[in-house]
């Protein structure tokens, strides 16, 4: 089915009182749980906040605070994620035409389909658009020819959002490369919602924390195979894994097969990791590749020295010093265990120090900062900090 795209309507100039966010549902993932963030702490400015979920499941949902409504759309489980992407976007165009929204958020490339569908809304029912890169989007390894593909789906998905997004200023130029210099904005990913002062690490502890999907991309399997050459130095070492995936068989088994079941723990899916942080010596991030990483930001906030692969762009601009950790290769086994034991042997820096390197990334600086960008002609006050959300579950 065709449709006809309006002009891009003129910036909204009426203060902001309703903002949607579309998501494909309540996955573990790093946009899903920003939107979720976000969600919240809108709400606890004031602002009336409605998710439209193309499905209402998925473990981040008991985050969302009850201020915060949701519509599902309970679209068929059948569908894999591009289709998932395009049935949410035709919902939610036809739900926005009542809603009245004064802005939506697309928080993530896997939901760009919606742009261009609600821009077809009529010049009185269509939101403020803003729209936000929060995956690489040029890849190592992809061919040129895929390459010019994306580029082009890119360009005609995103041509008719009023405002883009991303998350460092070396994606924002990629990203205006391949739009061809339209305007592009950086903001903090805003991943910390904790109020919680760090707290100094726990005396003697040796505990190595890592989370995230246990799937073969985050390197899990690298890093167990690493922790016997930990052992060797340092006995009293643990290793804590917080996360769930299809990759726990294997995981467990080469944990069983390496004799680590008294020093390696899978916890399952977690909420939050902060508890596991505070009880930790060191945080890891194996993963081959990122968009981001946005456990990094929460460990630093907690205090904790994090021993990173070069797997994001945040990496580097995060880890600049020894105090704040090490950065080793991605898939280089070697490495990591030397990195290791080189921060288990100092003595760990001031957390409060650490903390401070992650201030920015928090949901008030980076939800103030979406607010303003929404009102590009009313910039949002600096004070607006919200009210302190309940993170509890929904009733």
């Amino acid at each position: 089915m065709s449709v006809t795209l309006p002009f891009r309507s003129s910036p909204q100039q009426q203060p902001l009182s309703r903002i949607g966010i579309v998501l494909r549902d309540f996955r573990l993932g790093g946009s899903e749980r920003v939107a979720v963030g976000l969600a919240n702490y809108w709400a606890s400015c004031g602002l009336e906040v409605v998710i439209l979920a193309g499905r209402g499941v998925g473990p981040l949902r008991s985050l969302v605070i009850r201020d915060v409504s949701i519509v599902d759309f309970a679209i068929s489980a059948r569908l894999n994620d591009k289709a998932l992407a395009w049935a949410l976007a035709w919902r939610a165009r036809h739900r926005a035409a009542g809603f009245a929204f004064d802005a939506v958020y697309v928080p993530g490339n896997s939901h760009w389909p919606v742009v261009p569908l609600l821009a077809t809304l009529t010049r009185e029912k269509r939101p403020f658009i803003l729209a936000q890169v929060s995956s690489p989007v040029c890849r190592e390894g992809r061919s040129q020819a895929a390459q010019s593909r994306y580029n082009r789906r890119m360009r005609a998905l995103l041509r008719y959002a009023d405002r883009v997004t991303t998350l460092s200023e070396s994606l924002a130029e990629q990203t205006r490369e391949i739009l061809r210099g339209s305007p592009v904005d950086v903001v903090p990913l805003p991943a910390l919602w904790d109020e919680k002062p760090p707290q100094p690490v726990p005396e003697g502890s040796k505990t190595i924390l890592a989370a995230g999907r246990l799937t073969a991309i985050k390197g899990f399997d690298g890093l167990i195979r690493t922790f016997p050459h930990v052992l060797r130095r340092h006995p009293k070492a643990k290793l804590v894994i917080c996360g769930e995936g299809e990759a726990r068989p294997e995981l467990e088994a080469l944990i069983e097969r390496l004799g680590l079941s008294d020093c390696v723990t899978l916890t399952g899916y977690v909420p939050s990791i902060r508890t596991h942080l505070e009880e930790a010596r060191l945080f890891t991030l194996t993963s081959h590749c990122e968009s981001f990483g946005a456990v990094l930001t929460e460990a630093f906030a907690a205090g904790r020295q994090v021993v990173s692969t070069n797997c994001s762009p945040a990496v580097g601009a995060l880890i600049r010093t020894n105090a704040a950790g090490r950065i080793v290769p991605t898939r280089n086994e070697g490495a990591l265990a030397e990195a290791l034991i080189e921060v288990l042997d100092e003595a760990p820096p001031p957390h409060d120090e650490l903390a401070r390197l992650v201030d920015r990334f928090h949901v008030s600086h980076g939800g103030r900062l979406f607010l303003g960008l929404m009102q590009p002609r009313r910039p949002v006050s600096p004070g607006l900090t919200g009210r302190a959300f309940d993170k509890t579950a929904r009733a």
